[in-house]
């Protein structure tokens, strides 16, 4: 996770350097849309929108992933559950048997 940190204040001060070298205006025009901003701002904004469309696309393998962890510790839990009871028949069974040999 400090990796992660790490990685994000070095970007972070790449992203900024990068802005306050590239604060020219430029316009943009698509179709019949056009605008003009400064092209730091443009391609920060590009990078976010391509982090968000990634997270969006990997959204539904985690929630998979999530819940086929969920099922799996359900699936353990409950076997954990059979096996303290069939270790609690086992001693029960061998009880009587050492109390009848004396």
């Amino acid at each position: 996770m400090e990796l992660y940190l790490i990685l994000a204040v070095v970007l972070g001060i790449f992203i900024s350097v990068f802005a306050i070298q590239n604060a020219a205006p430029v316009t943009v025009k698509f179709i019949f849309w056009q605008f003009e901003s400064s092209l730091a701002v443009l391609i920060i904004l590009a990078i976010l929108t391509g982090m968000l469309l990634v997270f969006l696309l990997s959204l539904p393998g985690r929630l998979k992933r999530r819940k086929e962890l969920y099922d799996k510790q359900k699936k353990i839990r409950e076997l954990e559950t059979r096996l303290e009871e069939l270790q609690r028949r086992a001693d029960t069974a061998e009880k009587p048997s050492q109390g009848g040999s004396l």
